[in-house]
């Protein structure tokens, strides 16, 4: 993950991208969590919403990886399908912990 060339895409250093990035690894982890008992639940407008929050977050700093999947969970749920938002938690679970490794967290 090259942090440098992210943060020049969005005009920024990269010290302050990485800043920006541990911010969003925390506030994902949280929204992943929120995400993860909604899904439990069933709750489809509290998917969208943990969704839409990871989606919009991921977009600002370009993992666009994270927010296509984000994206697609937020539609299904506005959709009441929750077919695959599990699995999709998965990999935004991986997803987060790839950055935070990226970061130097383990």
């Amino acid at each position: 993950m090259n942090f440098n060339e992210m943060a020049e895409t969005i005009g920024l250093d990269e010290q302050d991208f990485r800043e920006m990035a541990e911010l969003f690894v925390s506030v994902g982890v949280a929204d992943l969590d929120k995400l993860r008992e909604a899904y439990a639940n069933r709750n489809c407008q509290g998917v969208v919403m943990s969704a839409h929050s990871l989606k919009g977050a991921s977009a600002n700093l370009g993992f666009n990886d994270i927010y296509e999947i984000a994206r697609r969970v937020e539609a299904d749920a506005r959709a009441q399908k929750l077919d695959g938002a599990g699995e999709a938690i998965g990999e935004l679970e991986r997803k987060l912990a790839g950055i935070s490794a990226a970061l130097g967290h383990h």
